[in-house]
């Protein structure tokens, strides 16, 4: 067992990590003054570690985890979490699966017991098995209900073609629907690996208080050969239109982007910012403050660990939809030229940097963060670093990028709705 000690300014937080020897890694930031603990269950296993007869089915672990244990019953999980004062719940992202929870700084003991329970000990019980795949395909046709929503998946499916990056979270109804006991069990111990899992804790706690309430149970978790080595996707640009009979039209364009650990993610943060990350982003400004296209108008930086996209979401009327189109495509093309002014990279900067800043006042976030620095980087990176690395960034920096990413011939487009298929290949086309 190895541990390390890393002293910050954040008012007298300390950050400590060891690692078990079956390499559990434990991380804590301790917050003196703090009267919670936040504490997260991460394991390295996502969608996109899923065969297609299995999609869905990491999202599906997760939910079976609330569903009773060996040792506590759906009601007892319920009843605890309201008795701890606090709040428990979990997420299942592309490559990640958190089970997280937050309570007063003395309960800490049953707050780690509750998650281990969760993570290790979930019973599969046949009957909440069926009920939860019930609630889960409801979920999947909520999401075929949502059009700005399903557009977003459409678009995965569409960039990343037959690579399960591009796959949805929550599988298909198809994939759900095959799903059993033998197989969650089997796929639980293919990947939920010792070596692949991370606990993060922050607040009003002591490192080897951490550390000994979960060694016994994570130390003990055998281990097994790594499963399948994970594979970068190629992006694929194209113009895909999924007919439907809505009231607007939704649209998703895409670029190829750098990944959560490449060099050059804060030129890209910034770059996503100032093309339609806020309300006087270029988008937000041409789109729909001057012409009135469309209420909903953003950009978004989706980053992995061995990739990324820059997408643009629309959401414009059917007689508009070329139009908006058009008009977005002109904004990409501008920023792939240049020039940006200084004046839009230092509001972009402060944007960015006040975000970082306001998100350590949530103790979730800094438990994240801890989780995700050691994921990603496998070490922590102090806020202040991070600041300074964004302020490093010049006006060259974000149009290198942009020339670089921004390429008219390697657009995808996903549009959803009632719409002329011609007209918009014409427009990307042109």
């Amino acid at each position: 067992m190895a541990g390390a000690v890393a002293p910050r300014a954040d008012s007298g937080a300390v950050i400590e990590k060891t690692v078990l020897d079956n390499g559990v890694r434990v991380l804590t930031e301790r917050i003196p003054q703090s009267f919670s603990v936040t504490m997260g269950l991460w394991i390295e296993v996502g969608s996109r570690d899923e065969d297609p007869p299995r999609s869905g089915i990491s999202h599906f672990i997760e939910h079976m985890a609330f569903k009773g244990t060996d040792h506590r019953s759906p009601l007892d999980i319920a009843r605890e979490i309201d008795r701890l004062g606090g709040q428990a719940n979990a997420f299942t992202s592309k490559e990640n699966t958190c089970f997280h929870a937050r309570a007063l700084a003395a309960r800490l003991p049953e707050l780690g017991d509750l998650l281990i329970d969760l993570l290790l000990r979930p019973a599969y019980s046949p009957d909440e098995l069926e009920r939860e795949r019930s609630v889960i395909l409801q979920e999947i046709s909520y999401q075929e209900d949502t059009p700005d929503d399903l557009v977003h998946v459409l678009f995965g499916e569409n960039f990343w073609p037959g690579h399960p990056l591009g796959r949805p979270v929550l599988g298909t109804a198809e994939s759900v629907a095959g799903i059993d006991r033998g197989t969650i069990l089997a796929y639980q111990k293919q990947h939920y690996q010792p070596e692949g899992l991370v606990v993060s804790a922050v607040g009003n706690l002591d490192h080897q208080q951490v550390v000994d309430l979960i060694s016994e149970a994570l130390g003990s978790m055998p281990m097994a050969p790594k499963a399948g080595k994970r594979s970068a996707p190629t992006s694929q640009p194209g113009l895909h239109v999924v007919p439907r009979p809505l009231e607007q039209v939704h649209m998703v364009l895409g670029h190829k982007a750098p990944s959560a650990v490449d060099e050059q993610r804060f030129a890209a943060a910034l770059l996503n910012l100032i093309l339609g990350g806020n309300m006087s982003s270029r988008l937000f400004q041409e789109v729909r403050e001057k012409r009135g296209l469309a209420y909903s108008v953003y950009s978004f930086l989706s980053a992995y660990s061995d990739s990324g996209a820059l997408g643009i979401y629309l959401g414009v009327s059917p007689d508009r939809a070329a139009e908006a189109l058009r008009v977005a495509r002109g904004e990409v093309e501008g920023l792939a030229s240049g020039p940006i002014s200084e004046e839009e990279l230092a509001d972009a900067k402060e944007n960015l940097t006040g975000s970082i800043l306001l998100s350590v006042e949530n103790p979730e976030s800094r438990m994240s963060r801890l989780a995700r620095n050691e994921i990603n980087f496998g070490c922590d990176i102090p806020v202040e670093d991070v600041v300074a690395q964004v302020e490093t960034v010049s006006a060259e920096d974000v149009m290198s990028l942009a020339a670089q990413l921004l390429v008219p011939g390697e657009l995808s487009a996903t549009v959803l709705g009632a719409t002329n298929a011609e007209e918009l290949a014409k427009e990307m086309a042109s």
